[in-house]
């Protein structure tokens, strides 16, 4: 469930207590996988950080989107701004089409990660690459 429909659930529902600021964000760009031009592609945005001081963390993602196959990308998210800070755009390709990055007995997936400096603005461009065999998140971003 992405980000925008979870929040509207929480709001409907009465679980949220506090304002939560929103930032409209319009994302456009492609994701291109070299050699491999089958599978879908799981989309994860992230804060760059959160908390602050001992307690900050790299990364927190707070939304996702699944396209069929690498290509153009556009979409349109809200980005919880009092939850972190920065962005960062993460992908990887599912070629077995389990839902499981690299699971078991599978072939390597690529993927790829790319900050999106310009945030915050309301358009944000970005070419990512998925070339790192079985990376996650937190693999592609140092702290």
């Amino acid at each position: 469930m992405s980000g925008r429909r979870w929040l509207a659930l929480a709001v409907l529902a009465g679980c949220i207590n506090e304002d939560v600021r929103l930032y409209e964000v319009a994302l456009t760009g492609e994701v291109v996988a070299p050699g491999a031009s089958e599978g879908r592609v799981m989309l994860e945005l992230h804060h760059a950080s959160r908390g602050a001081g001992e307690l900050a963390t790299p990364l927190g993602r707070f939304d996702a989107l699944e396209l069929e196959r690498p290509g153009a990308v556009a979409w349109e998210t809200l980005v919880p701004i009092d939850d972190g800070e920065g962005l960062v755009l993460y992908a990887w390709l599912d070629v077995d089409g389990d839902g499981l990055l690299c699971g078991l007995d599978a072939a390597p997936e690529p993927a790829g990660l790319v900050e999106l400096t310009e945030f915050p603005a309301h358009a944000l461009t970005f070419s990512l690459t998925l070339a790192a065999p079985c990376a996650s998140p937190s693999a592609l971003y140092p702290p």
